[in-house]
């Protein structure tokens, strides 16, 4: 059974959409339907995505520059894009712009519930790189981290920025895509700013019982993420 998995999807169809939240959401999966690209941004979940299912001809952005924008900034994120553009020189757009599985409508339940769970498998491969090291949990619902220590409540924020790191590969990412994560505001998307939140974190994960260099700076790069995660 593969991992239940954060799900965004984008169709403006609403039909099609509700039929598609109802059938992940019975599997398991937590879900959100979104009519168009803008309100993903609206909801403020980019960040906490395991999978987008995105179809392609949506009103304002659409789902290749919305696929696009996801990857540059979320490596480790699925993408799995549904579309009526069935063209061999579409299918090639598509997965260049990021997507994992192209599948062209109509769609069967059954393809659908396939491809998903065959993503699922995917995303939970790659923790056995940190042999025995305590694994942290982080629950994106409950904004809390929970470690050989006990556990501890963390911003939403810093939720954000643990889920992009542990799904980025080799736990490591930019600075440019770091900044991406941090909402506008008073303090600005600055390098400061990022190094204080990262303090911040590192702070909380040795009160939960990590010791030594939990997130790594990568000089001129960004951070590296040296714990083994599991996301709940």
């Amino acid at each position: 059974m593969a991992a239940h998995l954060n799900i965004v999807v984008v169709e403006d169809n609403y039909d099609l959409r509700e039929a598609i939240v109802e059938v992940l959401t019975a599997l398991g999966h937590r879900v959100l339907g979104l009519s168009c690209a803008e309100e993903l941004a609206d909801e403020g979940a980019q960040a906490m995505i395991d999978l987008l299912v995105v179809d392609l001809n949506l009103p304002g952005e659409d789902g290749v520059s919305l696929s696009r924008r996801l990857r540059r900034t979320q490596p480790g994120l699925c993408i799995l894009m549904m579309t009526a553009r069935d063209t061999v020189r579409d299918k090639v757009a598509g997965y260049e712009a990021g997507a994992d599985i192209y599948l062209t409508k109509p769609v069967s339940i059954e393809e659908l519930m396939a491809a998903v769970q065959s993503l699922g498998r995917r995303l939970r491969t790659g923790q056995a790189l940190f042999g025995s090291q305590a694994t942290l949990s982080v629950s994106g619902a409950e904004l809390r981290a929970q470690g050989p220590s006990g556990g501890i409540d963390l911003t939403a924020v810093e939720v954000a920025l643990l889920t992009a790191l542990a799904r980025a590969p080799g736990q490591r990412l930019a600075y440019w895509q770091l900044l991406e994560i941090l909402p506008p505001g008073i303090d600005g998307t600055s390098l400061s700013n990022l190094a204080v939140r990262m303090t911040r974190l590192r702070k909380k994960l040795s009160e939960i019982g990590f010791s030594g260099q939990t997130l790594q700076v990568i000089r001129h790069e960004g951070y590296q993420l040296c714990l083994p995660v599991q996301l709940c």
